[in-house]
């Protein structure tokens, strides 16, 4: 499916800059209409904020002056988004549950890491980046400190297994695995695996147009997601394509997993679908 509508999602922090950044790029590489959702609710607070009614207290202020920089942060939104087609929405209200209701009218959701050592003196009210486990549409992930103006999708890592979710995930991806100069599938076999488990989906790629290699790691045992970060790191990708969540939430909340650990240790945009 062609990315035409781009759901993105903003709010009073210090990274709407960079998600806004690369919403334009994408709007324009695909020519996608962009719907901005601005959620006024805090997305953390201060742990010196204690007890229900300082709690209650902090929320109503931070909400107060996000409505504020609201005015601030759509004219940031109207000079970036000049060239391309455009809505506006200031809401209230749990963030995930916000973008998860909008995500079905939309092709791709931008949000960003939820985990990263700035927030480390921070409660977290709202975590964002939980959208793929929610979201009908594909999420685009973006790392907490993810450099300004880096261009996404040059060398798409897909985390192959052939589950629901991993197929989901690489259909979702086709715009940009379609545009990508070099596309590399991953796959983790357990040990004295003999088949190639990543030649069906490399026809099936190349059905498409997408020529890409195969990169196949022996399990030895550890977090899985953190050997799809190494192998993404060592292939020098920038962009990994996964799906989310192989097994109930409840379980991955108590066992982790890899779509946990993946999302808690990002340092490239990472595209998940549920």
């Amino acid at each position: 499916m062609p990315i035409k509508t781009i759901l993105l999602h903003m709010s009073n922090d210090d990274r709407h800059t960079q998600r806004l950044e690369v919403a334009v790029g994408l709007a324009k590489r695909f020519s996608a209409f962009v719907e901005v959702l601005f959620v006024a609710t805090p997305v953390s607070m201060p742990p010196a904020v204690t007890g229900r009614a300082a709690s209650y207290a902090y929320i109503a202020e931070a909400t107060a002056i996000a409505h504020e920089k609201a005015g601030q942060i759509e004219q940031e939104v109207r000079s970036a988004l000049k060239d391309c087609s455009y809505s506006w929405t200031v809401d209230e209200g749990d963030h995930v549950e916000l973008l998860a209701a909008r995500a079905a009218y939309a092709d791709l959701a931008i949000v960003s890491q939820s985990h990263g050592d700035d927030l480390g003196d921070r409660v977290m009210l709202q975590v964002p980046d939980r959208l793929p486990l929610t979201s009908s549409c594909p999420t685009l992930v973006l790392p907490f400190n993810f450099p300004p103006r880096t261009e996404i999708g040059r060398h798409v890592v897909v985390a192959w297994k052939n589950t629901r979710e991993a197929g989901r995930a690489v259909r979702n991806a086709l715009p940009f695995l379609t545009a990508a100069e070099r596309v590399t599938v991953v796959t983790i076999d357990p040990p004295g695996h003999a088949l190639d488990s990543g030649r069906d989906l490399m026809i099936w790629l190349e059905r498409h147009g997408v020529r890409s290699q195969h990169q196949a790691s022996i399990f030895q045992g550890g977090d899985v997601g953190e050997i799809i970060l190494d192998s993404h790191r060592s292939l020098g990708g920038d962009l990994l394509v996964m799906g989310a969540y192989g097994h109930s939430r409840l379980r991955e909340m108590v066992l982790g997993g890899a779509t946990r650990t993946v999302l808690s240790n990002l340092t490239t945009p990472v595209l998940m679908s549920h």
